[in-house]
């Protein structure tokens, strides 16, 4: 039997392994406590070199001030006026501004005539004039509507084409200004008229003003409408048209 001094050596030998196993352990476990963890709980990506990659900037990001100073995330105002398009897209909108604060001509403040211009071979013309009868500016644009009838009220067929001759434009009529469409048709029997050549001599013509419903009525005293009722009318104008 081995003296009682030589077995506690034994002991003592054999537990230094174990405690030694037992530190390691400890101390691995402390370095692995002290690494950061990401919102989600798993361990942020690294480089290699013991140091986090920096997150990409999240997408329209990239160029804008740091966040504190109150305009993150703001859009930037736009330097572009803002401005309605005018009538037909031609872009004249300072006099559409200026009248804003007018109402649109309606039938109620308006009165219209016919007044017969310079004939040509074949062609005729007429003034369509409006007056503005009211007691306040009104404003307009654009072309009016037209539609002739007899004597006695029927409709007799009206074919209206835009002349593009003259540009839409907004207009403001004061009391008494006066704007005005050139008409312009044929005599001459064509396609779509009456075999015999007898085409129809109105008596009336109703007019819509531009972007109404209502209508007035202006006597007819121009002879006859040949070409299937087909008139051109030019957007409308300031003043009269011209005279004789």
């Amino acid at each position: 039997m081995a003296p009682h001094h030589a077995r506690s050596a034994r002991r003592t030998a054999s537990v230094r392994p174990a405690l030694a196993t037992l530190a390691v352990a400890a101390a691995l476990l402390a370095a692995g406590c002290g690494q950061s963890s990401s919102p989600s709980g798993s361990v942020s990506p690294s480089d290699g070199a013991g140091s986090s990659r920096p997150a990409d900037p999240s997408p329209g990001t990239k160029g804008e001030s740091a966040a504190g100073d109150g305009a993150a995330g703001s859009a930037a105002p736009s330097s572009a006026p803002a401005t309605a398009p005018s009538p037909e897209g031609e872009g004249t909108t300072g006099p559409s501004r200026q009248a804003a604060g007018f109402p649109w001509c309606s039938p109620g403040a308006l009165s219209v005539a016919l007044r017969e211009m310079e004939p040509a071979a074949g062609n005729r013309y007429a003034a369509l004039v409006f007056t503005n009868t009211s007691n306040e500016p009104c404003r307009t644009s654009g072309w009016p509507g037209l539609q002739l009838t007899s004597d006695a009220g029927r409709t007799i067929p009206t074919d209206t084409e835009r002349d593009r001759s003259v540009r839409s434009r907004p207009l403001t009529l004061k009391p008494d200004d006066r704007a005005w469409s050139r008409l312009h048709w044929t005599v001459v029997p064509g396609t779509g008229d009456p075999a015999d050549g007898a085409c129809p001599e109105p008596g009336a013509l109703r007019v819509i003003p531009p972007d109404e419903r209502g209508q007035l009525t202006a006597d007819w005293k121009l002879g006859t409408v040949c070409g299937a009722g087909e008139i051109e009318a030019t957007a409308l104008r300031t003043g009269e048209g011209p005279r004789h």
